[in-house]
């Protein structure tokens, strides 16, 4: 899942928040802690915190790949889950 970071000018730093809803982990914006979630297949809503109700969406449906493919296609990408082995580092 590939989602932006910018919203009205500011960009936000996302996190994951340790909560769970509906079997899917929510983020959370650092700058005023408000909760995101995937209400549909195409943006995250925040759905508590100051930003209630805003939306960020999806960048696109990169579809399934190799972590090494995406990241010759976006090498700036800043990778949170994935296996090393992968990319052929130990």
């Amino acid at each position: 899942m590939v989602h932006g970071r910018e919203q009205d000018g500011e960009t936000f730093e996302f996190g994951v928040s340790g909560y769970v809803y509906r079997n899917t982990f929510l983020l959370y914006d650092r700058p005023t802690r408000s909760l995101w979630y995937p209400l549909d297949a195409e943006r995250w809503t925040a759905i508590s915190g100051p930003r209630r109700g805003d939306v960020i969406p999806f960048i696109e449906e990169p579809g399934v790949m190799p972590l090494r493919e995406w990241l010759e296609l976006h090498p700036t990408s800043t990778v949170l889950l994935g296996d090393k082995r992968e990319l052929g580092e130990a």
